[in-house]
């Protein structure tokens, strides 16, 4: 596990649980290999069996925090990070995705309050100020979201995640043709990311650049011909275009209505 060979070092946790069943970190430790591959829901399963053994353990309790918020069970998530502060964990990590989490749930000053403690003990993390500044936006506090996020791009200028962030906030501030650049950045550093390649489409397409809208799109649905917000989001392309039947082929598609070789034939 220390060399990161999670997936081999799963398998002799698992070989080894099956006679020290009552073993919390055990079960911690195979719940973090599996997390690290990508086996969220199982990892998630491990870490539960943790916690009914040492429910007061707080190494446990982030690591099922941050499973919970890769699987978007942001309450869940929430409860396991403000269980571990209550216990004592200060860290600025954990302070952050406590902000997180209530952003998420749409308490939005109790997560302001979390980002402001986190940047007490660590003034120039820039992704927690932009995280704060999204908070701010959310909370409609737009003078001091936007200083944030000045701040946030001035420390972080080439980091993805605030990137995404600033190109979000500033879609919400109606300023779409700065926020398709810093997609078009994002997207750069991160090619693979579907969420940024679907928000950059929406971005563009609400600019009427609607070529390069559908080249993004078609990537994306290149790659992952089932991801149905794509489809949709090509459908609305199609349909501010004016192009019905296209349009329709696509929505049609979204919904399972119709296969994707129908699709090309329309398209």
């Amino acid at each position: 596990m220390e060399q990161g060979r999670y997936a081999e070092a799963a398998q002799l946790y698992q070989t080894v649980l099956t006679s020290k069943k009552r073993h919390a970190v055990l079960w911690n430790n195979l719940g973090y290999c599996l997390f690290k591959i990508g086996k969220n829901n199982e990892a998630l399963s491990c870490y539960q069996r943790a916690l009914k053994l040492a429910p007061r353990d707080v190494d446990i309790l982030i690591n099922a925090g941050l499973c919970y918020q890769s699987l978007r069970r942001w309450e869940a998530s929430y409860r396991c990070f403000l269980r571990a502060h209550q216990l004592g964990v200060k860290e600025v990590g954990l302070l952050n995705n406590l902000g997180v989490c209530l952003a998420q749930l749409n308490r939005v000053d109790e997560a302001i309050k979390f980002y402001h403690q986190a940047l007490e003990m660590a003034p120039n993390q820039g992704e927690i100020i932009a995280n704060l500044a999204a908070a701010l936006a959310q909370g409609r506090r737009w003078l001091e979201a936007i200083e944030c996020m000045e701040t946030a791009l001035r420390l972080l200028p080439e980091d993805f995640s605030v990137l995404n962030n600033a190109a979000f906030f500033l879609e919400n501030l109606g300023k779409h043709y700065l926020a398709a650049s810093l997609y078009a950045r994002a997207l750069d550093i991160k090619p693979d990311d579907l969420q940024v390649r679907q928000n950059f489409a929406s971005c563009l397409i609400k600019l009427r650049r609607f070529t390069e809208a559908q080249e993004v799109l078609e990537e994306l649905l290149r790659h992952y011909p089932g991801h149905k917000e794509g489809w949709q989001l090509l459908g609305l392309l199609f349909e501010e275009k004016g192009d019905g039947e296209k349009a329709a082929a696509c929505y049609n598609r979204a919904w399972g209505l119709i296969s994707h070789q129908e699709t090309e034939k329309k398209g």
